[in-house]
């Protein structure tokens, strides 16, 4: 339930608002314009490259996309066999 919140809000505060017409509350702050090329429709299943996989097994692992971590460049994923929520 929080990731789906941070999320929400990570979506409103770059998206444009009624209240500052032609502005984004992102680039008010930022000054600068965001490219939401990385934003995903939550809850999307995703395939997860995986490092260490060797020459006969599988090369990805399914997971589901919940989210954009604010420190680095990665995305959130909740991975359905863990029960558990990584930034890959």
């Amino acid at each position: 339930m929080a990731e789906a919140i941070n999320y929400a809000t990570w979506l409103k505060n770059r998206l444009p608002s009624r209240t500052i017409p032609g502005h984004t509350p992102y680039e008010l702050v930022h000054h600068m314009k965001l490219n939401l090329a990385i934003a995903h429709e939550f809850g999307t299943a995703v395939y997860v490259f995986l490092q260490d996989a060797g020459k006969l097994e599988a090369k990805a692992d399914t997971a589901i996309f919940v989210g954009i971590d604010e420190e680095s460049k990665g995305y959130c994923i909740y991975w359905l066999t863990k029960h558990q929520v990584t930034v890959e």
